[in-house]
Formats: C-alpha cells, structure tokens, sequence
C-alpha cells in the first residue's frame, strides 16, 4: 500500500519522537472527533514513553469528553500559555518564541498551518532558527508544505494514518488508543458511509474493536448524540435547500439572522455538527455536490462541500470548488472561509 519513502517517514517519525523529550501536540480550530482522537492517541504514546507534553487544540468544546484524555487538551490560548510558564519557564512571562521550550511539534489533522492557529508563532520559531523539529500527520492535500517530516495519505481520517504508524513501527495498540483511532474513523466516515472508505479501513475498524475499542460505546457519542439545537439546525437545513438543476448543486444556507431568530448559538453545537448535516444532506438522490454555507458572525461565512453519495457517477473533485474561494480539504469533502454577509429574500440570496 505505502511506498519504501512513505514507510521511512513513518519510521524517521518515530525515530524523532523517540529522540524528543518535551513535545507540543497540535490540531486545527475548533477541533472535531478525528482531530482530538488523534491527539489523545499521541498522548498515550508519550505517556507510555515517559516524555513530557502539552496538547492544543484552540477552540475545543466541552462535548468530546468521552474520548480519551479530553480533558488534557487546551483550548483555550491563556491556558496555553500559563502552563507553558510554568512547566517550562519557571513561571515567567513567555514570548512568541516560546517553540524553543520543545524539542518537537507534532501537528495533526490540519489542511494548512493557518488552520492551528499558531501559524505566527511556527514562522517566528522557523526565521528564528530555535532548531525544533515539526512532524505532520494529515489526511488532507497538502496547500503548502512547511514541516520536517510530512506524512499526508488522503485515507478517510487522520487517525487511520497513525494506525499504520504504529503498525509500521510496531507500537502496542492499548484500548485507549483503539477508541481513539476507531472514534477518529467512525466520525470521518459517517459511520462508513462516505465513498472514503476502503476494505482497508474496515478491516482496521475491525482490528481495533479486537483490541477493544468499543464501537456501540462510540457510535452513541458520535452518532447518536445531537442536542436540540442541532436537531433544529439539521430541520432548519432541510427547509432551506434548494437545488440548482442546471449544475446538479444542492445548498442550504444559514443566515446569521435564521440561526438568532432560532435561538442557536454556536456555543451550544457540537463543533461537528455542520460537517454531519451537510453529510446528511449529500444523500439526496442525483445530485453531484451539495453546499451549506452558513454565517456564524456577521462580516464571516463558512462554506462546507460535499460530493453527492449518490451522484450519477461523474468524477467531481470538490476541492476544486473550493479552492476558487480560498479553501481546501478532500476530493469528497472540502470546505472554505470567505468575508462577506448573506442577504436573503423571498426568491433568492446574495453575498455582500
């Protein structure tokens, strides 16, 4: 499956996190199930190992609190900082420098650098010289390449990456790391449902439920686990599609003023919970892509795409789409972020 240099840079990989004995653990905004599966998973690791960490995720919400070592994850900035201070400084003031507190970083599941939110701080380390190495493990197309190690496979999660890197470098898979990859492959799946999935990724599924993962467990929190504000919202997705015939394009669209006048703030959504209704929604039947763009704040939207579960049979890239707008993601599912503020009437919309 892996070529002989995709296999050594699994294997250098680890030979640097063997090496390195303070490591920062990062992931993207706002951080869905893969992106803190991956981190729990690495933080086992290094339990295991005996280094000394911190892992950070900006964003993180209080709903992932079944997966393992959520609540060693920051997410908030302060935080970060204050522990950094004190574990490592003497409790001093730190810098934008403070990269130079760690042998290694470890980035997970980001797209792009901009997307870990410490994008500043990773070009300071880098002009700075401060000599820590940056290792990347991520299932999306690369947009620029900044790391030392980069390991991108476009598999169906993140955390289907680091199973073949413990496989390869022959590291005990325990329960926790099981319901971490597993958790990580369930919530980037769909449960199995998206074209991303492979016989490889189900014979993996498989091989961690033998290790223990607990898929019912899993399914509950990942599937089974919507609040009434996201069932609104999932209703709320479902009155406004419309279909452009003309491209075969499905979307709906979030307004800031439908999500006000529906009372849903965002504090209250799981922070996959726009990736799950535009999954949903790509089920319709005959249509190549699907769209959901909503407004979380006035003046910034957010597109999510997804290619048509059952479109009829055209090769569509939706990375491509995004891409005009600035963003990126998978050939399946990709997303974007533009400025601008959505006015909707009766018969149509447009973007200001």
């Amino acid at each position: 499956m892996f070529s002989d240099a995709d296999i050594q840079k699994f294997k250098d990989a680890w030979e640097k996190i063997s090496e390195s004995q303070k490591v920062l653990l990062v992931s993207h905004l706002n951080p869905d199930v893969d992106a803190l599966s991956s981190l729990g998973t690495f933080i086992e690791i290094l339990k295991e190992n005996n280094k000394e960490y911190v892992a950070w995720a900006e964003g993180k919400d209080d709903n992932f609190n079944f997966l393992f070592s959520d609540g060693e994850i920051i997410g908030q900035r302060e935080k970060l900082f204050s522990i950094i201070s004190q574990r490592f400084n003497q409790g001093q003031e730190i810098s934008d420098d403070f990269f130079k507190f760690f042998d290694l970083v470890i980035i997970l599941d980001c797209g792009s650098m901009e997307r870990t939110s410490l994008a500043p701080f990773i070009f300071k380390s880098q002009e700075l010289k401060l000599g820590t190495s940056i290792i990347e493990f991520d299932h999306h197309l690369p947009i620029k390449t900044y790391a030392d190690i980069e390991i991108r496979i476009p598999l169906a999660s993140t955390t289907e990456i680091l199973y073949h890197f413990l496989e390869i470098n022959n590291i005990f898979i325990n329960r926790s790391i099981a319901n971490c990859l597993l958790a990580g492959i369930l919530s980037d799946t769909a449960n199995f449902l998206y074209p991303s999935v492979s016989g490889e990724t189900l014979e993996i599924s498989s091989k961690l439920m033998i290790a223990g993962a607990q898929f019912p467990k899993l399914l509950n929190y990942t599937w089974r686990n919507k609040n009434f504000s996201e069932m609104k919202l999932l209703g709320l997705a479902i009155a406004n599609l419309k279909i452009n015939k003309k491209y075969n394009l499905a979307f709906s669209v979030f307004t800031y003023d439908d999500l006000e006048k529906n009372r849903i703030t965002l504090s209250s959504l799981n922070n996959d919970v726009f990736g799950d209704i535009v999954g949903f929604l790509s089920n319709l039947s005959d249509t190549n892509i699907v769209m959901l763009l909503r407004e979380d704040k006035i003046g910034r939207i957010k597109g999510s795409l997804r290619v048509g579960v059952t479109n009829s049979g055209v090769d569509i890239d939706s990375t491509k789409l995004a891409a005009i707008f600035g963003g990126g993601g998978h050939k399946k599912a990709s997303g974007f972020v533009i400025d601008g503020h959505i006015i909707k009437n009766k018969d149509n919309l447009k973007i200001v």
